[in-house]
């Protein structure tokens, strides 16, 4: 089977308007979904205090948290941390955008990791914290729920990994490498060492999620182009999504036409996204997508997006101005926009 003519964008619905995850007090970053043997899907987010800054808060604060709901569309309600905050010296003291998948039994983790000297910024010292150290995390577990066994770093140096598992336990695991570009890690098994296979295959892009579609016998991918950065003209509106298709997962081509997400695009970074309840919201920023796969095919998107004050566009004069990474932005939560299945 094809996808839908006209390209992976015309796959979204609109997003439930109650949809996705947010907790009040906290930012939440990303959403990796997997189903579970109990009937719930279960969500892994990022998430930290609104009582430090949204950035640079997450490089110190953020944590790896699990939440539930009946079905990859109703709102998740939040269940508990997976990776909690570490100590001084962790490798993994700061914990984020996890990507979780599942094979023969066993849930896989993945998370990036990294380390900073000094003490955990607080509501009362927020200060900001210089990196020491980054890897990719792997942590393995017989249920959603847990116990969560963590492996260790499994790829020093590298960040935001998103995995491929086979049948076999064989691991094509995709990294977001060097100035937006995306780099190719193999293992036979899981549990195995990870080697570089590809570098550098897409650039500039981040936040890209991999999946293998049974249906068209390929690899798919949808990630963030990060043209915006680079002053150059990219195959959509800056920050907007792409799509891309790949025969052995390594060598990448863009599609045509290339639009991912989100429903509509009214200017560079102008970004629209169209709820069930008939409203649609223009966001500054979507980010960290991420693709639930059920019976080999793509079912649902989750991004998540960053919420601004009318005062705020007011005075940037609209969202291009806004910045991608502010200090204190009103909210930042998950949405999911289901998808159409492919024809």
């Amino acid at each position: 089977m094809a996808p839908t003519p006209g390209g992976f964008r015309d796959r979204l619905r609109p997003a439930p308007a109650d949809g996705g995850f947010r907790m009040d007090d906290y930012w939440i970053w990303g959403a990796s979904v997997v189903p579970g043997p109990d009937g719930d899907y279960h969500m892994f987010a990022s998430r930290w205090s609104k009582g430090v800054t949204f950035s640079p808060g997450w490089t110190s604060n953020s944590h790896v948290v699990r939440a539930t709901a009946p079905s990859p569309e109703a709102p998740f309600e939040f269940a508990e941390e997976v990776i909690p905050p570490g100590e001084a010296g962790d490798w993994d003291r700061m914990s984020h955008n996890p990507s979780v998948a599942e094979h023969d039994g066993t849930y896989l983790l993945y998370y990036y990791g990294c380390s900073y000297d000094g003490p955990r910024p607080t509501p009362e010292d927020p200060h900001g914290v210089e990196r020491t150290g980054s890897a990719v995390g792997l942590a393995t577990a017989p249920h959603p729920a847990g116990p969560w066994e963590k492996q260790g770093p499994v790829v020093p140096g590298e960040t935001n990994a998103v995995p491929v598992v086979h049948d076999d336990g064989s691991v094509l695991l995709y990294v977001r490498d060097g100035d937006f570009e995306m780099s190719v890690y193999e293992a036979d098994h899981y549990s195995g060492e990870y080697e570089r296979v590809g570098t550098h295959v897409l650039a500039p892009l981040e936040d890209h999620a991999v999946w293998y579609s049974e249906a068209a016998d390929r690899y798919e991918l949808v990630a963030k182009n990060m043209e915006y950065h680079h002053d150059a003209d990219g195959p959509v509106d800056s920050y907007a999504g792409f799509h891309a298709t790949s025969v052995d997962g390594v060598e990448w081509t863009v599609s045509d036409p290339p639009e991912a997400y989100p429903h509509r695009t009214t200017g560079d970074r102008e970004l629209v996204v169209a709820y069930d309840d008939g409203t649609e919201e223009t966001y500054a920023n979507v980010e960290r997508a991420q693709i639930l796969t059920e019976d080999g095919e793509a079912t649902h998107l989750y991004l998540v997006v960053h919420e601004w004050t009318d005062e705020d566009y007011a005075d940037a004069g609209g969202p291009v101005e806004l910045p991608s990474h502010g200090s204190w932005p009103a909210d930042t939560y998950n949405i999911c926009i289901p998808l159409d299945p492919v024809e």
